[in-house]
C-alpha cells in the first residue's frame, strides 16, 4: 500500500489508514472559521491526513482524526480550538 503513495516532501500528511479512531478521541479540533486565513499548515502537519484545506474552509475529518493537538499548535493564527469532546456533542456539529 505504502509503494503506491506519491513521494512527499516536506512536512504533508497523506491518511493511510481505515481504521475509524474518532470514537476514543477525548479532545477534538474545531476552527473558527472567521480567524483561520487556510494558509493549510494545519493540513500539512496532521499526522492522519485528515484536515482538507479548501477555497472555503479548512474542513477535519473527525472520524479518523486521533485528537492530538498538532494543528492547534502548528496554526498561527491560533484559529483552531482544542475542545472536549463531550462539549462538541452539543455544540460543535
Amino acid at each position: 500500500m505504502l509503494k503506491s503513495m506519491p513521494k512527499l516532501l516536506g512536512p504533508i500528511s497523506v491518511k493511510v489508514s481505515d481504521v475509524h479512531t474518532g470514537a476514543w478521541r477525548y479532545r477534538r479540533p474545531v476552527v473558527r472559521d472567521n480567524d483561520c486565513v487556510r494558509c493549510g499548515i494545519c493540513a500539512g502537519y496532521c499526522p492522519c491526513g485528515v484536515i482538507e484545506n479548501t477555497n472555503d474552509k479548512v474542513v477535519i475529518d473527525y472520524t479518523y482524526c486521533k485528537g492530538c493537538g498538532i494543528c492547534t499548535v502548528e496554526c498561527p493564527k491560533k484559529a483552531i480550538d482544542f475542545v472536549l469532546e463531550s462539549d462538541c456533542e452539543r455544540e460543535c456539529e
